[in-house]
């Protein structure tokens, strides 16, 4: 299983302000798009919408992980977004997410996605606070270093 750091990259880290879910997710997608040439930003997004209506990942505690198994990517992909006000995200615990972590998977890698989504479950809850403090996103990457 590869580190986290190795799935992530300076220039998969975002900031982003937008007033909804919907649109901070398209924001996310479009950077992930972009920094891996992925291409179809749409069927991408469509692919994060069709995980989030079966439940919001907004998981409380300002944490959010959106993820999709996609066809057309040999690996995965890890964006982090901030939203410094935070936005409504139908979480759990009815709270704001101020922190998005994207997971773009292949589909045929179900025991690897799963390592995926815990390890950047653990990273989230250990380092919620150091992120939002942080401004810089090369020190932001380098809090994955251990994960």
């Amino acid at each position: 299983m590869k580190s986290l750091s190795r799935l992530i990259s300076p220039g998969r880290i975002t900031r982003i302000d937008e007033d909804n879910k919907d649109d901070c997710l398209r924001s996310l997608v479009k950077c992930l798009s972009e920094s891996e040439s992925l291409g179809n930003e749409d069927s991408i997004f469509e692919a994060i919408m069709d995980r989030e209506h079966l439940l919001s990942t907004g998981f409380g505690l300002g944490l959010a992980i959106p993820h999709a198994k996609l066809n057309i990517i040999d690996d995965f992909i890890v964006g982090l977004a901030i939203h410094k006000d935070g936005v409504p995200f139908d979480s759990l615990d009815e709270q704001p997410v101020h922190i998005l972590v994207m997971i773009l998977g292949p589909d045929q890698k179900q025991d690897e996605y799963l390592k995926v989504l815990s390890r950047v479950t653990a990273f989230l809850k250990d380092q919620r606070e150091k992120i939002l403090s942080l401004e810089d996103n090369e020190e932001i990457y380098k809090l994955t270093f251990d994960y």
